[in-house]
């Protein structure tokens, strides 16, 4: 804790074992059903990057969309991917669990079909935002789809959280690389700069819930 900020890391490895209590989800929600939505049905063992994974409960989505995928999930607090792993015991042969930061973890290149993100990518500045986006373009096949579903803000509510973030988080240690509990949430056409700057083409706006959610699709 500093200055009324958790540490990203101990804010949810310590909320790990209760996170599905707590935001647990009904089969027919709008935004993780719009998540999975871009990926068609199908039995192919298609390969698919999780980033931020948390105890994955869009998994539950994606899965019933692409039963036979391989996935790599991809989290910074442990004990998360311990929830996952033992949710998705079914399908242990077709996960691989790998602990660690999106800015500092090779992504690979050239290895997925797709790749998603649920709320995961408002902890990031923008900058940070795109340097991962790079990593993830470059971890798709030239095929292969981006789907990211987050927070959204008004163009109004964003200058203010940057305004805040600038002034304060960025002035913490590590306060620019994300390990601050504190939400940066972009407007939907900001968020969709970023993802073009970093190299993504046919980026669209898949879903909106106006100034709280949106689900973004970009392709390689």
């Amino acid at each position: 804790m500093c200055d009324g900020i958790e540490e990203l890391y101990g804010c949810f490895n310590d909320t790990a074992d209760i996170w599905d209590k707590k935001f647990g989800v009904e089969s027919d929600d709008p935004f993780y059903q719009a998540v999975a939505c871009p990926i068609p049905m199908t039995q192919a063992e298609v390969d698919i990057l999780d980033l931020g994974c948390g105890t994955g409960i869009q998994l539950e989505f994606v899965f019933a969309k692409a039963p036979n995928a391989k996935v790599t999930a991809i989290d910074l607090a442990p004990k998360m991917l311990e929830q996952l792993k033992s949710k998705f015991d079914s399908v242990a042969a077709q996960l691989k669990l790998v602990q660690g930061s999106l800015l500092d973890l090779p992504l690979g290149e050239d290895e997925y079909d797709y790749a998603i993100s649920t709320l995961t990518m408002h902890h990031l500045p923008p900058e940070q935002k795109v340097r991962v986006y790079k990593k993830v373009r470059n971890a798709l096949r030239p095929t292969g789809l981006y789907i990211e579903g987050d927070q959204s803000n008004s163009p109004d509510g964003e200058i203010e959280t940057l305004y805040w973030f600038n002034r304060w988080i960025s002035n913490l240690p590590g306060g620019n690389r994300a390990e601050w509990n504190y939400d940066i949430t972009l407007s939907v056409a900001t968020q969709n700069r970023l993802l073009r700057e970093a190299g993504f083409s046919g980026v669209q706006l898949a879903w909106e819930n106006p100034g709280k959610l949106a689900v973004f699709a970009a392709k390689y």
